[in-house]
């Protein structure tokens, strides 16, 4: 499916893809008692598929004898894999108020390379926009009062889970460049259906390295039980993968990556309605500036 007619509106499907990425993070915060991060990672992965799948009945734009495609494709599978294992890792090893803020460097990763690879960067207003949006997820991600604001940089060189963060962060980049080369092959939603295929196969494999009985921690009881909210995470994250395509069909991959960062500020709103969260004040001044973000991207 052609998306070009709507490309002014990327924004709105970058904005989308931040709020279903928000949804899923709260519905994950909910199931993380019941399920190790790691199990909880494939049956995203898994879910997702599940809901995905019946879009190939009518997109199955699969260009596999071409090279950029089949390298999008198992590259981009591989990338997101093993940034998802290295932000666990990360999180395992150190705080999330640590790893929060390198996870807003994704934007600037992103340029640098879709730069590299594509030659392309953002003109001067849509920069700005990207470094306001940047800024401010920084700004969201340090909470009230609970981290300085130069201790996620220092323990760069000290904490070796604020290296697996920053790692997590350039993966993620990665592979939504060579994302929007595979999608500017095939379509949107061709690609959101074989990355939902590959995605989980890639994922099972990586940690079933890590721990060969990983495979008897997928199929328990307690995996019947739950089905219903699985199910709901993996149509969030179907949702959010379906709008990041198709932005990232539509504009700069660093562009619709720094939009995606506004996830926090659906994380703020979402974590004080159900969770009951504290501290908001500084969180919203992130968000203040994320927004200033949003419009300068508007007007490049």
């Amino acid at each position: 499916m052609d998306f070009s007619d709507f490309a002014h509106l990327w924004i709105l499907f970058s904005l989308a893809s931040a709020f279903f990425h928000a949804s899923r993070l709260a519905v994950t915060k909910h199931l993380s008692l019941d399920f190790s991060t790691e199990v909880l990672t494939f049956y995203v992965n898994l879910s997702s598929l599940v809901i995905t799948l019946p879009l190939i009945l009518w997109y199955r734009d699969f260009p596999f004898h071409e090279p950029a495609y089949l390298m999008a494709v198992l590259s981009g599978g591989i990338l997101s894999a093993f940034g998802g294992w290295a932000l666990n890792a990360a999180l395992h090893k150190t705080e999330v108020s640590l790893v929060g803020p390198l996870m807003t460097l994704t934007p600037g990763f992103a340029i640098l390379i879709e730069w590299l690879i594509t030659g392309a960067l953002p003109a001067s207003v849509g920069l700005l926009g990207v470094v306001l949006l940047v800024g401010g997820g920084y700004i969201l991600s340090l909470g009230d009062h609970e981290v300085r604001w130069y201790l996620p940089f220092k323990r760069l060189v000290t904490d070796p889970g604020s290296v697996l963060g920053l790692v997590a962060a350039a993966c993620f980049a990665a592979a939504s460049v060579v994302g929007r080369i595979g999608i500017q092959l095939s379509d949107p939603l061709s690609f959101a259906v074989i990355v939902a295929i590959v995605n989980p196969l890639v994922i099972f494999v990586l940690f079933s390295l890590r721990d060969r009985g990983f495979y008897r921690q997928i199929f328990t009881p307690q995996a019947r039980r739950r089905i219903r909210p699985l199910l709901v995470l993996g149509a969030l994250f179907a949702l959010m993968r379906i709008a990041d395509q198709i932005a990232l069909s539509l504009t700069l991959a660093s562009y619709a990556m720094a939009v995606k960062r506004t996830a926090g500020v659906f994380s703020v709103v979402l974590g004080r309605w159900f969770f009951n969260e504290q501290h908001v004040v500084i969180k919203l001044i992130g968000a203040a500036v994320m927004l200033l973000g949003v419009l300068a991207l508007t007007q490049k």
